[in-house]
């Protein structure tokens, strides 16, 4: 039977660490039309142990043995250097791939996984979550009554106290490399196509890689800052959106978008009135995020961009993310990277 013509899609999970258990897992799940029949790991004892732990049929340590099996899709949960590869073997077997972000180490690899895609007629998806979150979408609501974004600023500020990747230090520019791409991609929507104008960074005595990274940036349709600071006492990622009838503040950890509009004079009573606004949208937020963290569906997007890569596979509807979107994520990484000699 053709995989274009099934009403039901058969998922091959990739990896077992916490984001193919905490988000890709339960994401696909959601999905009616989904089953997942097979899990990938190269020890055989954590693939037997993850699978009975999932309630998923088969395990394998072996990849031919895994891409042997009756698939349609992938999803790719495995450190950054691996996607290429990985994606590229799917496509061989003819299967669908949703991946982790960064999408590849470079973009000669995020080029070849298109290629591939491309030539195999499978599509591709990145995992770029937030865009499908309820923050991201309230904040393209807003902005379509406003007469568009002079300016957009990203905030990164990560503890290396919270969960992190075992694997992060490998990387060029460590926890840089793997983080950075949800704040790239989220300017993108809101600005355009991003090119870098300039970029700095101070570094840890301790680990060598970047301790704080700032980068300015040129969208298509506004300019922006990213500034990314990781050794810090706290946890927090905001996206500032300076429109010019509006602030919109999208604070994506708690998946809560504020609007601010004009304070008019900055008199006391002005400044009292977007305090108010303030903090009403925030606890409002944060108590419609909080229900939903509460009973396990908060998924910061995750639910959703899987959703439509399932939905996508059977023809409903087109990819979430086009590939060509991750590849310019990449191409700016690129970019970062060589400006601050971290090749």
């Amino acid at each position: 039977m053709d995989r274009r013509k099934r009403t039901r899609v058969k998922v091959g999970v990739i990896g077992t660490g916490w984001v193919a258990k905490a988000r890709h897992v339960p994401a696909f799940r959601r999905h009616p039309n989904v089953d997942i029949v097979a899990v990938y790991d190269r020890n055989p004892d954590t693939a037997k142990r993850v699978a009975q732990e999932w309630r998923v049929p088969r395990s394998f340590s072996d990849q031919r043995e895994f891409f042997s099996q009756d698939l349609d899709a992938v999803t790719i949960c495995t450190p950054p250097w691996t996607h290429a590869e990985l994606t590229c073997k799917a496509f061989e077997r003819g299967l669908h791939v949703f991946t982790e972000k960064p999408m590849a180490m470079n973009a000669g690899d995020a080029e070849a996984m298109i290629s591939a895609s491309l030539k195999a007629e499978r599509l591709l998806c990145v995992s770029h979550n937030f865009l499908f979150s309820r923050s991201v979408r309230q904040a393209d609501h807003l902005l379509a009554k406003d007469s568009g974004v002079q300016y957009a600023l990203g905030l990164q500020l990560s503890s290396y106290r919270r969960r992190l990747p075992d694997w992060y230090q490998e990387l060029p520019g460590g926890l840089m490399l793997d983080e950075s791409p949800h704040m790239i991609y989220t300017l993108q929507h809101f600005i355009g196509t991003l090119t870098l104008d300039s970029c700095r960074a101070t570094w840890s005595s301790k680990t060598g890689i970047p301790a704080s990274v700032e980068i300015q940036v040129s969208g298509t349709r506004a300019k922006g800052q990213i500034t990314m600071l990781f050794d810090t006492p706290v946890s927090e990622w905001h996206i500032a959106l300076v429109g010019r009838e509006r602030v919109i503040d999208l604070d994506l950890f708690r998946d809560i978008a504020i609007s601010l509009k004009s304070d008019k004079t900055h008199k006391p009573l002005d400044i009292l009135r977007t305090s108010l606004r303030a903090a009403r949208g925030h606890a409002a937020g944060f108590l419609t995020s909080g229900t939903k963290y509460a009973f396990g569906r908060l998924y910061w997007g995750h639910d959703v961009i899987i959703g439509g890569f399932v939905d996508a596979t059977l023809g409903r509807r087109q990819v979430p993310v086009d590939p060509t979107e991750s590849l310019e994520v990449v191409r700016l990484t690129d970019a970062i990277i060589g400006a601050l000699s971290l090749g």
